[in-house]
């Protein structure tokens, strides 16, 4: 785990929010936005990871999207390296996105079909212009090695790869231009178990030699545990819990971290800690429900939850968390 606690943030987060308008019926009725992100901060610094954790639905990868500016964000603020992305001409965010990169979620969706692995990974130098066309050769060469994968794979087609295989290509990608900070949304959840190792052990590998920082998206809280330094936990587009990895899986303090936590299978044999059960699904994020949103599905909510929207505060130093009975 990285000590970045004297570093200056690399990534800056600010009361971000994402609503998505939508569209009125045919009878003319108008319809709430939907508030996939509404008003979350954080910050990442040198070397470091942060996992963000949930439910699917919850808003993780639209934040994802939106600190990155693949989507607009509705308002708030993304610094990066102290530069506020939403005053950056096109350029400039052209030219900064050589420091800021993105794994996604399904290695086979993201890479053309169309294209072998050699122009798929030569295209982030050519968009820079960036080394001559011999060269370029070369940086492929010893990307594909630095992934674990073999030069002479660059002359073959995505669908000759394995799903492992085609995530260590989609990762060879991010890191061509030598990032500060990798985005990796869900990036072994459609791997098997015995990959996932495989992969995660990799980017940890690259992170401790590229010194690159994760933003690391994924519902899997034992991947999370073992590969993140800080936790941060959403709920319905907010972050809900927040503090060091080790912090959090050792005393959770919001009862939906609690629920999360206590369905990841325990090695100790014997183990008789019980479980906090969730019932219910997420709720419409285009109605959420009023007070602290989690109310419908908390197993200790009391009558105050219904109508008191709780804060993120700091309940002990690093540790923030938004429950009013905790």
């Amino acid at each position: 785990m990285t000590d970045a606690s004297s570093n200056p943030d690399l990534l800056k987060v600010r009361k971000l929010k994402k609503h998505f308008s939508a569209n009125g019926s045919f009878l003319g009725n108008s319809k709430p936005d939907v508030r996939a992100v509404d008003g979350i901060s954080f910050t990442i610094k040198p070397g470091e990871t942060l996992g963000l954790v949930g439910e699917s639905g919850c808003g993780k990868s639209t934040a994802a999207r939106a600190i990155l500016r693949l989507v607009e964000p509705t308002s708030g603020e993304v610094l990066f390296r102290g530069r506020n992305l939403d005053t950056l001409s096109p350029k400039e965010m052209q030219d900064l996105r050589q420091e800021m990169q993105i794994i996604f979620q399904d290695p086979n969706a993201s890479l053309n079909p169309r294209r072998r692995v050699e122009d798929i990974l030569e295209e982030p130098f050519i968009i820079h212009n960036i080394a001559d066309k011999t060269e370029r050769k070369d940086r492929v060469a010893e990307l594909l090695k630095k992934v674990g994968l073999a030069p002479e794979h660059a002359h073959r087609f995505p669908h000759e790869f394995s799903g492992g295989q085609l995530q260590r290509i989609g990762i060879a990608r991010a890191i061509a231009l030598n990032p500060r900070l990798i985005v990796a949304d869900e990036p072994v959840s459609s791997l098997d178990v015995s990959i996932q190792a495989q992969v995660i052990n990799l980017m940890q590998d690259l992170k401790e030699t590229m010194n690159i920082s994760y933003l690391f998206i994924s519902h899997n809280l034992a991947i999370v545990e073992h590969f993140s330094d800080r936790v941060a936990v959403m709920y319905l587009g907010k972050i809900v819990e927040m503090t060091s990895s080790e912090k959090l899986y050792a005393n959770p303090r919001h009862p939906y971290t609690e629920a999360l936590l206590s369905v990841i299978p325990k090695m100790e044999s014997g183990s008789d800690q019980p479980r906090l059960l969730i019932k219910g699904d997420i709720p419409n994020p285009a109605n959420p429900p009023g007070g602290c949103a989690f109310h419908t599905r908390c197993p200790i909510k009391e009558k105050q939850c219904e109508t008191t929207v709780p804060e993120l505060k700091e309940i002990e130093p690093g540790h923030f968390s938004a429950c009013l009975l905790r």
